[in-house]
């Protein structure tokens, strides 16, 4: 079915910090349960109506300020960008 608003492009939705940490903390609690990692975030994205990309990418960065994983944290990322 063809939407007769705009250009039939999605559009870019902003996320507010708390909808980010309440996602991740969601996707963190069903692993947690379900002792698995298959499935969770789509299951999360879906339930609050955001895009699984989004999702996973949250989840993947919190994974990474948290230490679980390598990678540059979100403070090392904007303390780069400030310096250049």
């Amino acid at each position: 079915m063809v939407s007769s608003q705009g250009s039939g492009k999605p559009t870019a939705r902003r996320y507010s910090s708390e909808e980010k940490v309440a996602a991740v903390r969601m996707v963190r609690t069903i692993r947690a349960e379900l002792g698995t990692e298959h499935g969770t975030v789509q299951r999360v994205a879906t339930q609050l109506g955001y895009g699984v990309e989004s999702v996973r990418v949250w989840v993947k960065q919190a994974d990474v300020d948290d230490g679980h994983v390598g990678g540059a944290t979100t403070a090392e990322a904007r303390r780069v960008r400030e310096l250049e």
